[in-house]
């Protein structure tokens, strides 16, 4: 409003500056008009509180100072948070221009260091949910992931940030149960809660009433809470979230779940995401699924489900992901799942598919993801797997596979995983094999007989080596020279007899497993094995290994 009537006001032209007269009243006409503007800037300012000169509201500033005084930051993420500086350009901190004001529009403090092995050491500690966020009236966006709430209840005045869009909590550490006042967050489109309390989680939901309130969800995800007593009437509450186009609820102790025909619509018509993994279903498929038409990614993993995979499935026509991994799913599979063009990422591990590898799997000519570990498979790889050259992930770890390796999987020059590991596959795997694959960045061929030139220089650069279980030895293979990447590396039992050379140490700067055990590795354990700072698992049984003056500090 201000920078409006700015525009609108002019000064007259001076009079002809020769007469000193008219320069005293050109003087005193400005001074006026000065007295009158700053009036006019002190009543606009006066009507939502005092604005800053450098944008942020005092009393928003107020506010979050007050919250920073509530919490422990023990890496000093918000030294910037200072009353002498604009709270709009403090650290985590977003302001939009609301009707001519300046307001803090957005709470960003997620754990910069989230998954990382020293997470805590930058997680904001405490009243994470302090009372002064009320004057935030226009916060629309509060994101507190990976913090730590000191498993502090959620305190039931977050239901009172009415203009939220955004909310995430996950990660942070609170625990007692959901206050049903989240229900009035009715703005919300984004709701992450995910817990880490999993499978003993003290996050208890008694009801999902008032889940009916969140009409606008996009995004729901309450993994790993403990949803166990509210689950009786989980599709319900869901059913009342028309907008809902993902719903996470993986490990939330789910053991009551309709499997028939649902006694109301199913408005959920707009999900594309569902992931129900790790619950306990013990029954077979709910067929209420089928009719999620929207549906691109599926994810029903360790969930306990027995019998067949129906016929229905053709009906998830937009299916790009699906994950079955971990069932007591048995065989044959229906043909109507090879229907499923769309489906680029299919996992079907640890179940019973039969003997064979399914034929009606090479109809998937767009799939780039297949995981088929410990299915029970005896027979030969059919050839025609090599026919699917958009794969770039492909593990049949496991199983009981006989014959040889096609060579039509050698030619699948996309791949950028590959697990063949304890097959009983006939014949050596030589570099030749490996030559075309230039993309691999994880190999892993444990238990399988390896012919591998020890000087060979290969075409790609691996960060994951499984190599367990293969004779490698007498000597190191120097071809591990060239791994400039080694994130994982497993070389047990790999008959090494040899006295490991400093090149190999040095190749592992960035290594976080490390797998030497059960060989007849001699030597001394160079110094230099303290400077792995990224090891966290590291075996070296089984070997005639020395240590001299070596303090290993591991990071957990």
């Amino acid at each position: 409003m201000a920078e409006a009537w700015r525009s609108r006001l002019r000064f007259r032209e001076p009079w002809p500056p020769h007469h000193p007269h008219h320069c005293y009243n050109l003087y005193l006409v400005r001074l006026f008009w000065l007295i009158i503007l700053a009036f006019f800037f002190m009543e606009v300012a006066g009507v939502e509180g005092r604005v800053s000169s450098k944008g942020c509201l005092q009393r928003e500033r107020d506010a979050l100072l007050l919250f920073k005084s509530a919490i422990k930051d023990p890496s000093a993420r918000l030294s910037s948070w200072h009353a002498q500086v604009d709270c709009c350009a403090w650290t985590g901190v977003v302001c939009h221009n609301r009707t001519g004001s300046i307001r803090v529009a957005e709470l960003n403090l997620q754990n910069p260091n989230a998954y990382q092995l020293n997470e805590s050491d930058t997680a904001l500690r405490g009243e994470l949910l302090h009372p002064s966020l009320l004057s935030l009236t226009h916060l629309h966006t509060l994101n507190l992931s990976f913090n730590d709430f000191d498993g502090t209840q959620i305190p039931p005045l977050i239901g009172s940030l009415h203009k939220l869009l955004h909310l995430d909590l996950s990660f942070s550490n609170f625990s007692g149960t959901i206050p049903p006042r989240l229900g009035n967050l009715t703005n919300l489109l984004y709701l992450d809660l995910r817990s880490y309390n999993y499978p003993y989680s003290v996050t208890l939901v008694h009801s999902l009433d008032w889940l009916s309130d969140l009409s606008s969800l996009i995004y729901l995800d309450m993994s790993y809470m403990n949803l166990s007593i509210a689950s009786h009437n989980l599709i319900s509450a869901v059913n009342m979230l028309p907008s809902l186009q993902q719903l996470n609820l993986a490990a939330c102790g789910i053991n009551n779940i309709p499997q028939y025909s649902l006694n109301f619509h199913l408005n959920l018509t707009s999900l594309t995401t569902l992931d129900l993994s790790e619950n306990f279903f013990n029954s077979s498929f709910p067929n209420w699924l089928w009719n999620l038409t929207s549906l691109k990614s599926l994810t029903l993993s360790m969930c306990e489900i027995r019998g067949m995979l129906p016929i229905e499935i053709s009906n998830l026509i937009s299916l790009t992901h699906l994950y079955l991994f971990g069932n007591f799913l048995s065989g044959p599979l229906p043909d109507t799942l090879w229907k499923l063009k769309h489906l680029t990422y299919l996992d079907l591990s640890y179940t019973l598919l039969g003997n064979s590898l399914p034929m009606g799997i090479m109809n998937l000519s767009s799939l780039s993801a297949l995981y088929l570990d410990n299915c029970s498979l005896i027979s030969p790889i059919p050839s025609e797997l090599g026919n699917l050259t958009t794969l770039n992930e492909l593990s049949l770890e496991s199983n009981l596979l006989s014959g040889l390796i096609p060579h039509e999987i050698w030619k699948l020059v996309n791949l950028e995983y590959l697990d063949l590991s304890f097959n009983s596959f006939e014949g050596d795997i030589t570099e030749f094999h490996l030559s075309n694959l230039t993309k691999l960045n994880a190999l892993s061929l444990s238990g399988i007989t390896l012919a591998i030139d020890h000087n060979w220089n290969p075409p790609f650069q691996l960060q994951v080596i499984r190599l367990g279980s293969c004779k490698l030895g007498p000597r190191l293979p120097t071809w591990l020279r060239s791994q400039k990447s080694i994130v994982a590396i497993d070389l047990y039992n790999t008959s090494i007899e040899d006295n490991l050379p400093e090149w190999f140490w040095n190749s592992l700067s960035i290594v976080e497993f490390l797998d030497l055990s059960r060989n007849k590795i001699s030597g001394t354990l160079p110094a230099s094995l303290e400077n792995l700072t990224k090891l966290s698992n590291l075996y070296l049984d089984s070997n005639l290994l020395k240590v001299q003056f070596l303090i290993f500090h591991p990071t957990y």
